[in-house]
């Protein structure tokens, strides 16, 4: 008898190990998404230190109408903040630890480019304002894409 119980105790372990292997093959981010990290990280990358460093030329470069040199300072030292989220999500395996970081690339990219559409029609803009409204655009649907498709699985 006490060998059958012994049995039955290395198969439920088995069977225990199997479904925790199965479940973190299931939770693991896929190789597309952890490309779109990287990618997201060198464009933010580089309007951050864009904005940061050269706020005032890139603004006269791009004919942007108005400048506040802090406001811009600003933009580029949060640009350079999600570039070092994304930069800590292309690190990462596992869904459970990138979730919050596309949740934030959502909200972030979804009111960006409300608030740019808003004022490209209320504005004098530059045609920049339509690139960086892509840009937006792009990263919102790619990840609301991987969001929906790992939040279904």
């Amino acid at each position: 008898m006490r060998n059958i119980y012994i049995l039955s105790q290395i198969a439920n372990d088995n069977r225990n190990l199997i479904l925790k292997v199965i479940y973190k093959m299931v939770d693991q981010i896929s190789k597309q998404l952890n490309i779109m990290f990287l990618i997201h990280f060198f464009v933010s990358i580089l309007f951050g230190i864009v904005f940061l460093i050269f706020v005032e030329g890139f603004v006269a470069f791009i004919q942007w109408p108005y400048l506040d040199p802090v406001v811009g300072r600003l933009l580029g030292a949060a640009l350079i903040g999600f570039a070092a989220t994304s930069l800590l999500a292309w690190r990462e395996t596992e869904w459970a630890k990138v979730k919050i970081i596309v949740q934030m690339e959502i909200v972030w990219c979804a009111i960006g480019s409300i608030v740019l559409l808003v004022c490209v029609f209320l504005f004098p803009l530059p045609f920049f304002t339509w690139i960086n409204i892509i840009i937006l655009i792009f990263f919102l649907i790619v990840f609301s894409w991987y969001y929906f498709t790992h939040e279904k699985d």
